[in-house]
Protein backbone atom coordinates (compact mmCIF):
# COMPACT_ATOMS: atom_id res chain seq x y z
CA UNK A 1 0.00 0.00 0.00
CA UNK A 2 1.38 3.47 -0.85
CA UNK A 3 1.91 5.94 1.65
CA UNK A 4 -0.40 8.29 -0.30
CA UNK A 5 -2.94 5.68 -0.12
CA UNK A 6 -2.38 5.13 3.57
CA UNK A 7 -2.60 8.99 3.97
CA UNK A 8 -5.91 9.62 2.53
CA UNK A 9 -7.02 6.87 4.65
CA UNK A 10 -5.97 8.28 7.76
CA UNK A 11 -7.51 12.00 6.68
CA UNK A 12 -10.53 10.23 5.74
CA UNK A 13 -11.09 8.29 9.07
CA UNK A 14 -9.81 11.39 10.63
CA UNK A 15 -12.72 13.23 8.98
CA UNK A 16 -15.27 10.89 9.85
CA UNK A 17 -14.15 10.72 13.54
CA UNK A 18 -14.67 14.35 13.78
CA UNK A 19 -17.88 14.55 12.07
CA UNK A 20 -18.97 12.06 14.43
CA UNK A 21 -17.99 13.48 17.34
CA UNK A 22 -19.52 16.39 16.12
CA UNK A 23 -22.55 15.89 14.51
CA UNK A 24 -23.93 12.76 16.39
CA UNK A 25 -22.66 13.89 19.99
CA UNK A 26 -25.10 17.40 19.34
CA UNK A 27 -27.26 15.05 18.25
CA UNK A 28 -27.73 12.83 21.71
CA UNK A 29 -26.79 16.11 23.57
CA UNK A 30 -30.22 17.67 22.82
CA UNK A 31 -32.71 14.81 22.60
CA UNK A 32 -30.79 13.07 26.01
CA UNK A 33 -31.03 16.80 27.68
CA UNK A 34 -34.66 17.35 26.75
CA UNK A 35 -35.30 13.32 27.03
CA UNK A 36 -34.36 13.22 31.03
CA UNK A 37 -35.99 16.62 31.73
CA UNK A 38 -39.01 15.52 30.72
CA UNK A 39 -38.12 11.92 32.66
CA UNK A 40 -37.53 14.24 36.15
CA UNK A 41 -40.93 15.68 35.26
CA UNK A 42 -43.03 12.39 34.59
CA UNK A 43 -41.27 10.60 37.09
CA UNK A 44 -41.96 13.51 39.72
CA UNK A 45 -46.15 13.19 39.44
CA UNK A 46 -48.19 11.65 42.09
CA UNK A 47 -49.17 8.34 40.37
CA UNK A 48 -45.60 7.15 39.52
CA UNK A 49 -43.77 8.99 42.48
CA UNK A 50 -45.76 6.93 45.41
CA UNK A 51 -43.85 3.73 43.78
CA UNK A 52 -39.92 3.34 45.28
CA UNK A 53 -39.27 1.96 41.94
CA UNK A 54 -39.60 5.45 40.43
CA UNK A 55 -37.48 6.86 43.38
CA UNK A 56 -34.58 5.02 41.66
CA UNK A 57 -35.73 5.97 38.12
CA UNK A 58 -35.97 9.60 38.83
CA UNK A 59 -32.45 9.49 40.70
CA UNK A 60 -31.02 7.44 37.99
CA UNK A 61 -32.70 10.37 35.28
CA UNK A 62 -30.77 12.92 36.94
CA UNK A 63 -27.60 11.23 36.59
CA UNK A 64 -27.89 10.72 33.36
CA UNK A 65 -28.25 14.25 32.92
CA UNK A 66 -25.44 14.85 34.52
CA UNK A 67 -24.03 12.51 32.69
CA UNK A 68 -24.90 14.21 29.53
CA UNK A 69 -24.33 17.89 30.87
CA UNK A 70 -21.09 16.79 32.10
CA UNK A 71 -19.50 14.57 29.34
CA UNK A 72 -20.80 15.57 25.80
CA UNK A 73 -19.81 19.85 25.91
CA UNK A 74 -16.11 18.81 25.65
CA UNK A 75 -16.84 16.14 22.48
CA UNK A 76 -19.25 18.75 20.72
CA UNK A 77 -16.17 21.58 20.56
CA UNK A 78 -13.78 18.80 19.51
CA UNK A 79 -11.92 20.54 16.30
CA UNK A 80 -13.89 23.39 16.72
CA UNK A 81 -12.45 25.39 19.29
CA UNK A 82 -9.70 24.22 22.07
CA UNK A 83 -11.26 21.83 24.75
CA UNK A 84 -9.80 23.28 27.90
CA UNK A 85 -10.28 19.76 29.49
CA UNK A 86 -7.64 18.90 27.32
CA UNK A 87 -5.25 21.69 28.40
CA UNK A 88 -6.33 22.31 32.07
CA UNK A 89 -5.42 19.70 34.52
CA UNK A 90 -7.82 21.08 36.75
CA UNK A 91 -10.90 20.48 34.50
CA UNK A 92 -9.63 17.41 33.33
CA UNK A 93 -9.77 15.86 36.61
CA UNK A 94 -13.58 17.63 37.93
CA UNK A 95 -14.69 16.06 34.48
CA UNK A 96 -13.96 12.80 34.67
CA UNK A 97 -14.51 12.71 38.26
CA UNK A 98 -18.32 13.70 37.82
CA UNK A 99 -18.82 11.83 34.66
CA UNK A 100 -17.74 8.56 36.17
CA UNK A 101 -19.52 8.95 39.76
CA UNK A 102 -22.14 9.94 37.89
CA UNK A 103 -22.07 7.06 35.44
CA UNK A 104 -21.95 4.19 38.79
CA UNK A 105 -24.49 6.10 40.42
CA UNK A 106 -27.30 5.77 37.25
CA UNK A 107 -25.49 1.62 37.21
CA UNK A 108 -26.22 0.92 40.51
CA UNK A 109 -29.95 2.90 40.88
CA UNK A 110 -31.03 0.46 38.15
CA UNK A 111 -29.39 -2.46 40.07
CA UNK A 112 -31.61 -1.26 43.12
CA UNK A 113 -34.86 -0.74 41.27
CA UNK A 114 -34.19 -3.82 39.87
CA UNK A 115 -33.87 -5.35 43.35
CA UNK A 116 -36.96 -2.97 44.33
CA UNK A 117 -39.11 -4.85 41.48
CA UNK A 118 -38.00 -8.12 42.96
CA UNK A 119 -38.88 -7.51 46.59
CA UNK A 120 -42.40 -5.74 45.30
CA UNK A 121 -43.25 -9.08 43.25
CA UNK A 122 -42.83 -11.30 45.89
CA UNK A 123 -45.49 -13.42 47.53
CA UNK A 124 -43.14 -13.11 50.88
CA UNK A 125 -44.43 -10.26 52.60
CA UNK A 126 -41.45 -9.45 54.42
CA UNK A 127 -40.06 -9.43 51.32
CA UNK A 128 -42.45 -6.75 49.94
CA UNK A 129 -42.02 -4.67 53.22
CA UNK A 130 -38.78 -3.99 51.79
CA UNK A 131 -39.95 -2.11 48.98
CA UNK A 132 -40.64 1.58 50.64
CA UNK A 133 -39.69 4.93 49.94
CA UNK A 134 -37.89 5.58 52.92
CA UNK A 135 -35.56 2.36 52.17
CA UNK A 136 -35.31 4.12 48.23
CA UNK A 137 -34.28 7.23 49.61
CA UNK A 138 -31.70 5.71 52.21
CA UNK A 139 -30.36 3.58 49.39
CA UNK A 140 -30.24 6.37 46.84
CA UNK A 141 -28.20 8.46 49.56
CA UNK A 142 -25.55 5.33 50.10
CA UNK A 143 -25.61 4.55 46.27
CA UNK A 144 -24.57 8.38 45.59
CA UNK A 145 -22.32 8.73 48.23
CA UNK A 146 -19.89 5.20 47.67
CA UNK A 147 -20.16 6.18 44.09
CA UNK A 148 -18.66 9.71 44.63
CA UNK A 149 -15.84 8.20 47.01
CA UNK A 150 -14.55 5.20 44.57
CA UNK A 151 -13.92 8.03 42.22
CA UNK A 152 -11.74 10.68 43.93
CA UNK A 153 -9.19 8.64 43.06
CA UNK A 154 -9.57 10.47 39.07
CA UNK A 155 -8.53 13.41 40.84
CA UNK A 156 -5.01 12.25 41.26
CA UNK A 157 -4.52 9.38 38.65
CA UNK A 158 -5.91 12.04 35.53
CA UNK A 159 -3.87 14.47 33.96
CA UNK A 160 -4.72 17.05 30.61
CA UNK A 161 -2.09 16.77 27.66
CA UNK A 162 -1.10 12.90 28.66
CA UNK A 163 1.33 11.55 25.85
CA UNK A 164 0.70 8.49 24.20
CA UNK A 165 -2.88 8.23 25.42
CA UNK A 166 -6.17 7.74 22.87
CA UNK A 167 -7.44 11.39 24.50
CA UNK A 168 -5.99 14.00 25.79
CA UNK A 169 -7.53 13.59 29.18
CA UNK A 170 -6.36 10.33 30.28
CA UNK A 171 -4.55 8.62 33.23
CA UNK A 172 -1.09 9.47 33.52
CA UNK A 173 0.78 6.06 34.64
CA UNK A 174 0.17 2.63 33.65
CA UNK A 175 -1.13 1.58 36.97
CA UNK A 176 -3.59 4.42 37.18
CA UNK A 177 -4.58 3.57 33.80
CA UNK A 178 -5.37 -0.58 34.58
CA UNK A 179 -7.03 0.60 38.30
CA UNK A 180 -9.34 3.01 36.45
CA UNK A 181 -10.27 0.19 34.03
CA UNK A 182 -10.73 -2.57 36.14
CA UNK A 183 -12.84 -0.62 38.46
CA UNK A 184 -14.86 0.98 35.85
CA UNK A 185 -15.39 -2.34 34.35
CA UNK A 186 -16.67 -4.01 37.80
CA UNK A 187 -18.45 -1.55 39.24
CA UNK A 188 -20.44 0.78 36.61
CA UNK A 189 -20.54 -2.31 33.92
CA UNK A 190 -19.99 -5.97 34.83
CA UNK A 191 -21.27 -6.09 38.38
CA UNK A 192 -24.11 -4.08 38.26
CA UNK A 193 -25.27 -5.99 34.84
CA UNK A 194 -24.88 -9.23 36.59
CA UNK A 195 -27.22 -8.06 39.33
CA UNK A 196 -29.79 -6.39 36.96
CA UNK A 197 -29.57 -9.49 34.81
CA UNK A 198 -30.33 -12.40 38.23
CA UNK A 199 -33.06 -9.84 39.79
CA UNK A 200 -34.19 -9.14 36.74
CA UNK A 201 -35.37 -13.50 36.01
CA UNK A 202 -36.26 -13.48 39.14
CA UNK A 203 -38.74 -10.67 39.16
CA UNK A 204 -40.22 -12.20 36.03
CA UNK A 205 -40.48 -15.84 38.01
CA UNK A 206 -42.09 -13.84 40.72
CA UNK A 207 -45.16 -11.83 38.12
CA UNK A 208 -45.62 -15.29 36.36
CA UNK A 209 -46.05 -17.05 40.40
CA UNK A 210 -48.17 -13.92 41.30
CA UNK A 211 -50.63 -14.06 38.53
CA UNK A 212 -51.02 -17.65 38.75
CA UNK A 213 -51.86 -17.45 42.48
CA UNK A 214 -54.25 -14.45 41.69
CA UNK A 215 -56.25 -16.83 39.16
CA UNK A 216 -56.42 -19.23 41.91
CA UNK A 217 -57.70 -17.07 44.77
CA UNK A 218 -59.93 -15.38 42.36
CA UNK A 219 -61.52 -18.38 41.41
CA UNK A 220 -62.32 -18.92 45.10
CA UNK A 221 -64.67 -15.82 45.45
CA UNK A 222 -66.46 -14.05 42.54
CA UNK A 223 -67.43 -11.74 44.68
CA UNK A 224 -64.75 -10.25 46.50
CA UNK A 225 -62.73 -10.26 42.84
CA UNK A 226 -65.77 -7.55 41.08
CA UNK A 227 -65.23 -5.14 44.26
CA UNK A 228 -61.32 -5.26 44.09
CA UNK A 229 -61.35 -6.37 40.31
CA UNK A 230 -60.46 -2.27 38.84
CA UNK A 231 -58.15 -1.67 41.66
CA UNK A 232 -55.71 -4.60 41.30
CA UNK A 233 -55.82 -4.04 37.69
CA UNK A 234 -55.20 -0.50 37.87
CA UNK A 235 -52.11 -1.70 40.29
CA UNK A 236 -50.46 -4.56 38.74
CA UNK A 237 -50.78 -1.86 35.42
CA UNK A 238 -48.22 -0.39 36.99
CA UNK A 239 -46.21 -2.85 38.29
CA UNK A 240 -45.91 -4.77 35.64
CA UNK A 241 -45.30 -1.65 33.18
CA UNK A 242 -42.41 0.00 35.59
CA UNK A 243 -40.84 -3.72 35.49
CA UNK A 244 -41.11 -3.47 31.65
CA UNK A 245 -39.44 0.03 31.58
CA UNK A 246 -36.69 -1.47 33.88
CA UNK A 247 -35.62 -4.50 32.41
CA UNK A 248 -35.59 -2.41 28.73
CA UNK A 249 -33.06 0.17 30.24
CA UNK A 250 -30.98 -3.20 31.48
CA UNK A 251 -30.70 -4.35 28.24
CA UNK A 252 -29.70 -1.16 26.70
CA UNK A 253 -27.53 0.27 29.05
CA UNK A 254 -25.81 -2.65 29.00
CA UNK A 255 -25.35 -3.25 25.20
CA UNK A 256 -24.04 0.52 25.24
CA UNK A 257 -21.63 0.05 28.41
CA UNK A 258 -19.41 -3.03 27.02
CA UNK A 259 -18.00 -2.33 23.87
CA UNK A 260 -16.13 0.86 25.84
CA UNK A 261 -15.48 -1.40 28.58
CA UNK A 262 -13.61 -4.15 26.53
CA UNK A 263 -11.80 -1.26 24.29
CA UNK A 264 -10.77 0.60 26.91
CA UNK A 265 -9.23 -2.49 28.64
CA UNK A 266 -7.12 -2.83 25.04
CA UNK A 267 -5.92 0.65 24.55
CA UNK A 268 -4.32 0.11 27.84
CA UNK A 269 -2.54 -2.79 27.64
CA UNK A 270 -1.20 -1.87 24.32
CA UNK A 271 -0.51 1.58 25.40
CA UNK A 272 3.22 0.67 25.28
CA UNK A 273 2.61 -1.07 21.55
CA UNK A 274 4.52 0.66 18.70
CA UNK A 275 1.21 1.63 16.48
CA UNK A 276 1.00 2.65 12.74
CA UNK A 277 -0.69 6.28 12.13
CA UNK A 278 -3.23 3.97 10.53
CA UNK A 279 -3.94 1.71 13.60
CA UNK A 280 -3.71 5.07 15.77
CA UNK A 281 -6.50 6.64 13.22
CA UNK A 282 -8.81 3.32 13.40
CA UNK A 283 -8.21 3.32 17.31
CA UNK A 284 -9.36 6.85 18.05
CA UNK A 285 -12.42 6.26 15.50
CA UNK A 286 -13.70 3.04 17.32
CA UNK A 287 -13.12 5.37 20.72
CA UNK A 288 -15.11 7.87 19.46
CA UNK A 289 -17.65 5.55 18.26
CA UNK A 290 -17.83 3.54 21.81
CA UNK A 291 -17.96 6.76 23.99
CA UNK A 292 -20.64 8.11 21.90
CA UNK A 293 -22.67 4.51 22.50
CA UNK A 294 -22.39 4.99 26.37
CA UNK A 295 -23.93 8.55 25.88
CA UNK A 296 -27.07 6.93 24.10
CA UNK A 297 -27.75 4.51 26.81
CA UNK A 298 -27.75 7.60 28.82
CA UNK A 299 -29.92 9.96 26.20
CA UNK A 300 -32.93 7.61 24.96
CA UNK A 301 -34.55 6.01 28.18
CA UNK A 302 -37.70 8.46 28.29
CA UNK A 303 -38.11 7.35 24.22
CA UNK A 304 -37.98 3.88 25.67
CA UNK A 305 -40.69 4.69 28.14
CA UNK A 306 -42.84 6.50 26.06
CA UNK A 307 -43.07 3.54 23.66
CA UNK A 308 -42.93 0.63 25.55
CA UNK A 309 -45.12 1.57 29.38
CA UNK A 310 -48.80 2.88 28.91
CA UNK A 311 -48.65 4.05 32.46
CA UNK A 312 -45.57 6.54 31.81
CA UNK A 313 -47.36 7.48 28.25
CA UNK A 314 -50.43 7.77 29.69
CA UNK A 315 -49.14 10.15 33.13
CA UNK A 316 -46.90 12.47 30.18
CA UNK A 317 -49.98 13.13 28.11
CA UNK A 318 -51.88 14.43 31.09
CA UNK A 319 -49.28 16.26 32.19
CA UNK A 320 -49.05 18.35 28.57
CA UNK A 321 -52.67 19.00 28.55
CA UNK A 322 -52.74 20.56 32.34
CA UNK A 323 -49.68 22.28 31.21
CA UNK A 324 -51.81 23.49 27.82
CA UNK A 325 -54.91 23.95 30.48
CA UNK A 326 -52.52 26.01 32.51
CA UNK A 327 -51.24 28.18 29.76
CA UNK A 328 -54.29 28.94 28.08
CA UNK A 329 -55.63 30.30 31.45
CA UNK A 330 -52.67 32.39 31.64
CA UNK A 331 -52.71 33.89 28.75
CA UNK A 332 -56.86 34.72 29.10
CA UNK A 333 -55.72 36.24 32.39
CA UNK A 334 -53.61 38.58 30.60
CA UNK A 335 -55.69 39.56 27.58
CA UNK A 336 -58.42 40.34 30.17
CA UNK A 337 -56.37 42.54 32.70
CA UNK A 338 -54.79 44.60 29.28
Amino acid sequence: MSNSTTDLRIILINNISLQLNHYITLFVFLFGTVGNVLNIIVLSQPLLRRTPCAFYFLGSSVASLGIILIGLPSRMIAGKISDLTHTSSYLCKLRIFLLYSFRTTSAWLLVFATIDRWCSSSTKIHRRRLSSHKTAGNNIIIIVTVSFVLWIESMFCYDADVEQAPIKCYGKSNSCRIYNDVVYASSTIAIPSVFMLIFGLLTIRNISRSRRASRAFFNTDLNLVQVNRRKRKSTRRTEVSLTCMLLLQVVLLTLCSVPQAIHQFYLTFTIDVSKSPLRVAIENFIVNFNFSLTYIGNAIPFYIYTLNSTVFRQTLIRLVHSTIRQLKFYLTLRFWNT
